[in-house]
């Protein structure tokens, strides 16, 4: 009997297996960075948050029965700790913020955009593929800082934010302020863009004088070859 010799890997196979690896420890690389973020903040949450906790609540019993000489004391040390517990809470939902993890992007940029008051509006014209937790956390990072410079420059000014997906998760930020925005090395704009590029994303201005500011990220998905990203 006599077998078929094994077919030549062609070029265009070679490249289509080396693009394959690389997304793959790309993705890889990215994800673990995620992993290793939602471990500190955890380790945040549970650990110091609680012992913070703790504290101010052991602080407040020790008012109730405190000598006069000792309740300003123990007030203003309350207050510290209260302080603290504050802008650890800050400082663990700014590292990974829940409704994130929870709800989704879309959700967690509505949830943000809340804060800035109802002039800013987040629309998600089709449902999203499921994201990675890398692309996930960038693409709500740049969301929420573009955001917080539409604030900053504009404030009032209506804002708004859509969200959509085809081989890259694209965010798109749009303030009717004065415009004339532009990207300073070393500043807000500029480090957005680094970040994009450390993810392999890129970020794109439009500000003509007189507005209106529109910031765009798009975000590869780090498909695999021939997966669909809608």
């Amino acid at each position: 009997m006599f077998r078929k010799k094994p077919q030549p890997t062609t070029h265009e196979q070679q490249q289509a297996q080396q693009i394959a690896q690389l997304t793959a420890s790309r993705r890889a690389i990215a994800d673990a960075y995620e992993v290793e973020r939602a471990r500190i903040e955890h380790d945040l949450h549970d650990g110091a948050q609680q012992y913070l906790v703790a504290a101010s609540m052991k602080l407040g019993e020790a008012l109730l029965d405190a000598p006069a000489g000792l309740t300003e004391l123990l007030t203003a040390a309350k207050q510290d700790v209260d302080r603290g517990l504050n802008s650890l809470r800050a400082t663990v939902h700014g590292i990974h913020p829940q409704v994130l993890q929870d709800h989704g992007l879309v959700a967690a940029l509505a949830d943000a955009a809340s804060s800035h008051g109802p002039h800013v509006s987040v629309y998600a014209p089709h449902p999203l593929p499921e994201l990675s937790a890398s692309v996930l956390a960038c693409g709500y990072f740049f969301g929420t800082e573009a955001l917080t410079n539409a604030a900053k420059h504009a404030p009032g000014a209506p804002v708004s934010v859509l969200v959509t997906s085809d081989d890259s998760l694209r965010i798109t930020v749009v303030d009717e302020g004065p415009g004339g925005a532009q990207v300073v090395p070393g500043h807000g704009l500029a480090g957005m863009a680094e970040r994009l590029g450390a993810f392999g994303g890129e970020m794109s201005l439009s500000s003509p004088p007189g507005g209106p500011t529109r910031v765009a990220g798009s975000i590869p998905l780090l498909l695999d070859r021939g997966q669909p990203g809608v």
